[in-house]
């Protein structure tokens, strides 16, 4: 089959969620099909170091320029959609897209991410998948709760009735909508009745991802995208409300903090006793090698999150809130340990550091699971029963 894919931006390095996910189903995609890829990327870079990645999985790709300063500016005009939406909004786009799927008569059509899916509408004589990956809707209304001021409560507000409306509206205008966790479907067919949704999960690269030996020293890890509001609110929650407690009993425990783009509350994080917050890595692995745990203190977020899938290939025991592991087939004591309060949080850690032998036990289960699950393999093999099975319907 002929698949046009379009991302937000191009899906190399793998330096954060939408990338990991969007690279990894495109390569499921190109090794059974021929996919043309469409995606903005910043200006001056049509031609960058990410061509190398994706061009060679390619048939045909298309970049196409978008620096922050026309983002702000589609914002500012496109009130009535959501912010990550009306940033993205471009005529060269529409253009391109109608020109492609009338000339090459592609079968599929796949947009990654609800930021993508709107842009479904002008690939003619396709069939439709949209890849919302996360119910963003359900995010923002989670983050209600936690609002730092009320001109972020009226945003997330509005922006909350906004994301929902055009999530339903490209649910009921796509022929397949694809989201990482039962939760997120069922939140999804909650405000679209009748869309056809199915669950495809994040994954991981075992091949990249191997068990590590336990370094048995007291160092927790943690990592994501720090400008992310529920990475950003977990590690100040538990720099402040957690980690104290765990160093009152372990004094020489530390915390290693890793991703990019950290806000100024995150980097402050590093004046507190035993916390490091490193910044960007190339490479996670070199961290989660000094570690014996890795803890995700989430407490608003949707979908399934890949710091737990790579922890768990790399034979890393985890403490999660119960939201953090949301959507994951795990067991609670069997494959991580799962807590709700800052007190039960931290006894769990404490707990941890202390039990090498309860540190072996968790990860062989949660290496079995990603094995089993969530790996990609066995992912992009379901997808592409998934996008064949559309194919084959009549346009």
């Amino acid at each position: 089959m002929k698949i046009i894919f379009l991302t937000a931006e191009p899906p190399w390095p793998l330096d954060q969620g939408d990338k990991l996910r969007n690279y990894h189903l495109l390569k499921a995609l190109a090794a059974e099909h021929e996919v043309t890829l469409v995606t903005f990327c910043p200006p001056g870079e049509e031609k960058g170091s990410w061509q190398r990645a994706i061009a060679p999985l390619c048939r045909a790709v298309y970049p196409v320029p978008l620096g922050q300063r026309q983002m702000l500016l589609n914002v500012l005009r496109l009130p009535h959609l959501p912010v990550t939406m009306a940033a993205r909004a471009s005529a060269r786009v529409v253009r391109l897209l109608r020109q492609l799927t009338q000339e090459q008569g592609f079968d599929v059509a796949y947009a990654c991410q609800l930021k993508m899916a709107g842009y479904l509408r002008h690939c003619a004589s396709c069939r439709r998948v949209a890849d919302l990956t996360d119910v963003v809707s359900l995010l923002r209304r989670r983050m209600l709760r936690f609002a730092p001021s009320w001109p972020a409560k009226v945003f997330n507000g509005v922006e909350t009735h906004r994301l929902a409306f055009w999530e339903r509206w490209v649910a009921r205008s796509a022929d397949l909508v694809l989201l990482v966790s039962p939760v997120d479907a069922a939140e999804l067919a909650r405000i679209a009745p009748g869309a056809r949704i199915a669950v495809l999960p994040n994954g991981v690269d075992l091949d990249c991802f191997r068990p590590l030996p336990d370094p048995g020293r007291p160092v927790l890890f943690f990592w994501g995208h720090l400008r992310y509001p529920p990475n950003a609110d977990g590690i100040v929650w538990f720099c402040q409300e957690i980690f104290p407690a765990v160093r009152e009993v372990l004094p020489d425990a530390e915390l290693l903090v890793v991703g990019k783009e950290p806000p100024p509350e995150v980097v402050a994080l590093g004046s507190l006793p035993g916390v490091k917050v490193v910044g960007y890595v190339p490479d996670l692995r070199p961290y989660l090698a000094q570690a014996s745990l890795v803890v995700v203190p989430l407490r608003f977020g949707t979908g399934i999150r890949n710091k737990i899938l790579e922890a768990f290939a790399a034979g890393r025991p985890v403490v999660s809130t119960p939201l953090g592991c949301e959507g994951l087939e795990v067991r609670p004591g069997v494959h991580l340990e799962v807590v709700g309060d800052p007190r039960s949080f931290a006894e769990a850690v404490i707990d941890l550091l202390r039990n090498p032998t309860r540190r072996a036990y968790l990860a062989v289960n949660a290496r079995k699971v990603v094995e089993q699950i969530y790996n990609w393999e066995a992912i992009g093999r379901r997808l592409g029963v998934l996008v064949e099975e559309l194919g084959a319907g009549e346009k």
